[in-house]
């Protein structure tokens, strides 16, 4: 008997999380691609690359859909089987709803360890996946953009002259380039041969110039000017990429804290000292994505009492009370987040979301089997009550 009613429950659970899921994760990854729009026009991305970076971009938004999605499929399978009387009918034959709670931990425990495994490793490669596809497209931008005979500005504030490319070794005869990314009089460099370099693991377009000179005028005040000029046999020119808004990166890692694995955040961490800014950061993370993954497990654990506790004729109200138990998870989650980094000891700043949802998790399933409403209940009453009256005025 336990092992068809458990996979009755589970069975009834994946179909509402697949479905929330989806949803959710559509809403997230069309809020998070508008941004990538404007890179697309400007490198004139092609479709298979457009893919990958959609691709690239799924693990980060499941990051956060999994555990939402993991506590409205528990919801909104009991509240079900509370309306339908399945509850009732499972206690008339001596299946009490400590029976019920091994399924919904596994289910838990399988969405906490999917969010950790996108947290630990899908995630960081994915980031880097997604920087260096970023920097091939503008290579080949670079690459492509510079015409024999003609003035291209194919990096910022730099233009680029050049006699002749070779079709084969793409390497440059007659060079005249224009740098004002300093700001006042460009620096104005003439060679006989260049050719550029990309080195992804740096993200850095690398200029090579042989064979000439440059020529820099510096203002001293209004009316002085000195001008100088510098024979070179080789020099070179480097160009950091710049980088979109979303990916949020840091000096730590050319890939910023989001592509570095767990061990690499704490060999930063020690390296640079637990007192350091950047060290600090790097600690956050680490201790987020593993506090992340065991909010998953105990918002899906959360999630049975929550419904169990609902009367037929009331199954929206399990729902709203689920949703705001979401957002204060996240909002106190915040509120650590920002104490670790203005000096609280962070392992604990950082872990006491999850504690106080544990006490609270093992308060609702030790008064599940109460019919009377908990002083949480009565707290949350004026909300979900405005969420009941909307989804009736709707009916």
């Amino acid at each position: 008997m336990p092992v068809l009613l458990y996979s009755y429950i589970l069975t009834e659970t994946i179909v509402p999380f697949l479905a929330s899921l989806l949803v959710l994760g559509g809403i997230l990854f069309l809020g998070n691609i508008l941004p990538l729009f404007d890179l697309i026009i400007e490198f004139r991305v092609g479709f298979a690359d457009f893919i990958r970076l959609c691709f690239y971009l799924v693990p980060s938004l499941l990051l956060f859909a999994v555990p939402m999605s993991s506590m409205l499929g528990v919801i909104l399978c009991f509240s079900r089987m509370v309306t339908d009387n399945e509850i009732i009918a499972l206690k008339s034959v001596g299946m009490g709803t400590n029976n019920l709670l091994p399924p919904v931990a596994l289910f838990a425990l399988i969405s906490a360890a999917l969010t950790l495994y996108m947290g630990t490793a899908l995630i960081p490669a994915s980031t880097v996946a997604t920087e260096k596809l970023l920097f091939k497209i503008a290579s080949e931008k670079f690459d492509q953009g510079l015409k024999e005979n003609q003035f291209s500005q194919a990096i910022g504030k730099v233009v680029f002259y050049i006699d002749r490319i070779s079709p084969d070794s793409r390497r440059w005869q007659g060079v005249y380039l224009s740098d004002a990314r300093e700001g006042g009089s460009p620096t104005i460099i003439t060679a006989s041969a260049g050719r550029f370099k990309a080195r992804p693991e740096q993200l850095l377009l690398e200029v090579i110039l042989e064979d000439g000179t440059i020529h820099h005028t510096a203002v001293q005040n209004q009316n002085d000017e000195i001008s100088e000029t510098i024979q070179f046999d080789r020099y070179s020119l480097s160009f950091p990429l710049q980088h979109p808004e979303f990916l949020q990166r840091d000096k730590a890692s050319a890939f910023g804290k989001k592509g570095m694995t767990q061990e690499e955040l704490l060999a930063f961490a020690r390296k640079q000292g637990h007192e350091e800014e950047e060290a600090i950061s790097k600690l956050i993370e680490y201790h987020k994505r593993l506090v992340l993954a065991a909010g998953c497990f105990l918002l899906t654990i959360l999630a049975l009492p929550l419904a169990i506790r609902s009367r037929p004729g009331s199954r929206a109200v399990a729902l709203p009370f689920g949703l705001l138990l979401f957002i204060v998870y996240y909002v106190i989650l915040t509120g650590a987040k920002a104490a670790a980094e203005n000096g609280m000891d962070i392992a604990l700043s950082m872990w006491t979301p999850n504690a106080l949802f544990a006490i609270l998790a093992i308060y609702l399933l030790a008064t599940k089997d109460k019919m009377s409403e908990s002083p949480l209940e009565r707290i949350l009453r004026p909300f979900t009550s405005l969420w009941v009256n909307r989804t009736s005025r709707k009916k």
